[in-house]
């Protein structure tokens, strides 16, 4: 963006969706509109934040929300608790305050902005921020959506980041130059690596920043590999990869330093993603007005030849084509009749065996992470309720992979019955072709589909903390011994046929709700294409009525050509 727009919190985990775009007459550039968590919601997250530092928040009242926020200490909480535990006194410090806004969409300056943005007690009242700023990109149209990180406390609401992977034209992730990827990260990359290949379009950039910190152009290639290395464990094959340094590409640009803007590699980063929005995006979008332009051409060439013959040709012609309407409507519905509901099970079935698949294999590293030596050290803290919220971290990178696995199967299972629908909607627009010749049916377009109800988030009611401390006597026997061992093991032995069922009744949710979409899809389909036939019917008769208005066809077939012409 060329300026020091967007302020950096020092605790970026409570951080909330930043969009911006180009100003408006009531949105001057610098100014923000900041829409708060509604109150409800704020004490959901508060709640689920509590519960995994070892509360029972599930149902409390405001009032004992705050209290128990109020008693919490630091000591002993878990690696993966402490962004919750600064997001909880980060609100406690800004309840009295901020808590009568909930709710609000609130309009403010540039500076006060900054503070909805920097200052934690603040920001993690905040929902959502649009920032309306003039910058080369925006004023282009571009809208950019800057998401909480992965390792965010609003990640939790793994739907909304989904969303904007789904559906965004382009996709940026930021990683630093001397910083591993965290367990969040590696999860985020797996999301990633998981709907790649779903997308249209390789739409994926990967930016490693501050790379001025390489003493040498040797560490900052070893570096590079590391993370490509990294991407293609996560399945992420030839990444778009650039090293920059936001540090110098601002002093380039705000001091139009060359050398500095050049060994940013920002020039080289943007050349690539302008390239692709242009090139890429925009050939998508000029293969399509071109598809438009051509069939719209070949229709009234169809005209033409309809009005071109006598009038005792034209009347045979006319009455051939009345004749159509019955016979076309059946054909167009054809699509809809005894919907390939068998073949979407198949596919539902299939694609959550395998999350239960790959659940089970990636066990072993959620296990890992969450019963550590640097969690569970006998210096002091309550070794019981660190075993305790080990076991709830565990439950949470679980919760967490389910809801993101299943997120990546609503795109599976949509691209399936998008393509059940087209083999239809193909078969039948070719028999029109034959009722008609010439009849072109409009280009293919996805139907939408409504999102699936979210099945509760799986929660294990068989663990129970005493059943935990007894494999757990000390961290030395735990982890030297065979205790760690015992406990992974009967924990999975636990686990895996209560995911099996959850999975079971998610699946028969996700089939009731997928057929329905399926069905009014292929009822879309075959309305979309008796439409088109219609008008196509339509236009042909019309231009057979007196002879049509055939010199205005000839004069609208010539300037489509010269469209056509202009565009190749």
């Amino acid at each position: 963006m060329g300026e020091r727009a967007l302020p950096v919190s020092p605790n970026p985990t409570t951080a909330a969706i930043n969009r911006i775009l180009a100003p408006t007459e009531e949105q001057p550039h610098g100014t923000a509109r900041v829409s708060m968590k509604g109150r409800e919601a704020m004490l959901d997250d508060l709640r689920f934040s509590l519960s995994l530092l070892g509360e029972d928040a599930s149902g409390i009242s405001e009032r004992e929300v705050l209290k128990r926020i109020a008693a919490l200490r630091p000591d002993g909480i878990h690696a993966a608790g402490r962004p919750h535990y600064s997001f909880l006194k980060a609100a406690e410090a800004g309840w009295d305050e901020l808590a009568p806004q909930l709710g609000e969409v609130l309009r403010v300056g540039e500076e006060e902005y900054r503070r909805y943005v920097a200052e934690e007690s603040r920001s993690c009242f905040v929902r959502e921020i649009e920032l309306f700023y003039s910058s080369p990109l925006t004023d282009q149209g571009i809208v950019l959506v800057d998401t909480p990180g992965a390792d965010s406390v609003n990640a939790r609401h793994t739907g909304v980041a989904f969303n904007y992977i789904k559906n965004a034209d382009a996709i940026l992730f930021v990683t630093y130059y001397n910083h591993a990827f965290s367990q969040a990260d590696r999860q985020f990359l797996m999301q990633l690596g998981r709907v790649k290949d779903q997308f249209e379009l390789d739409k994926m950039f990967f930016l490693v920043n501050a790379a001025d910190l390489a003493a040498s152009p040797e560490e900052l290639d070893d570096v590079l590999k590391h993370v490509e290395s990294n991407l293609l464990q996560h399945g992420i094959r030839r990444p778009r990869l650039f090293p920059v340094s936001s540090l110098l590409g601002l002093k380039g640009k705000q001091g139009a330093h060359e050398a500095a803007l050049e060994a940013s590699g920002i020039p080289a980063f943007e050349q690539s993603f302008l390239g692709f929005t242009r090139g890429e995006l925009g050939r998508l979008a000029v293969q399509a007005a071109d598809g438009e332009l051509e069939r719209a051409a070949h229709t009234i060439r169809g005209w033409i030849q309809a009005a071109e013959g006598d009038a005792d040709t034209r009347r045979r012609e006319r009455e051939r084509l009345e004749e159509l309407r019955v016979p076309a409507a059946d054909a167009a519905a054809v699509i809809a009749d005894a919907p390939p509901a068998a073949e979407l099970e198949k596919e539902l079935r299939e694609l959550f065996h395998y999350i239960q698949q790959r659940i089970r294999y990636g066990f072993g590293d959620f296990f890992n992470y969450a019963f550590n030596p640097s969690s569970l050290q006998d210096d002091g803290r309550d070794l019981k309720k660190a075993v305790w919220t080990s076991w709830l971290e565990l439950q949470r990178l679980l919760q967490l992979e389910l809801s993101q696995e299943l997120l990546a199967t609503t795109l599976r299972l949509e691209t399936a019955a998008s393509a059940l629908i087209r083999v239809r909607a193909e078969a039948a627009a070719a028999r029109l072709a034959v009722l008609l010749p010439g009849f072109q049916a409009p280009p293919w377009e996805a139907p939408g589909f409504a999102a699936p109800p979210e099945p509760a988030a799986w929660q294990s009611v068989s663990v129970q903390p005493k059943r935990l401390q007894s494999l757990f006597r000390s961290p030395r026997s735990f982890f030297e011994g065979e205790g760690k061992k015992a406990l992974r093991e009967e924990l999975e032995e636990t686990i895996s046929p209560e995911i099996r069922h959850w999975m079971e009744d998610a699946a028969a949710q996700w089939l009731a709700h997928y057929r329905f979409g399926l069905e009014s899809g292929l009822a879309a389909a075959a309305e979309a294409l008796r439409l088109s036939f219609q008008r196509e019917l339509d236009g042909r008769l019309g231009s057979m009525r007196d002879g049509g208005s055939l010199d205005s066809l000839r004069g609208l077939e010539r300037r489509l050509a010269e469209l056509l012409r202009e565009a190749g």
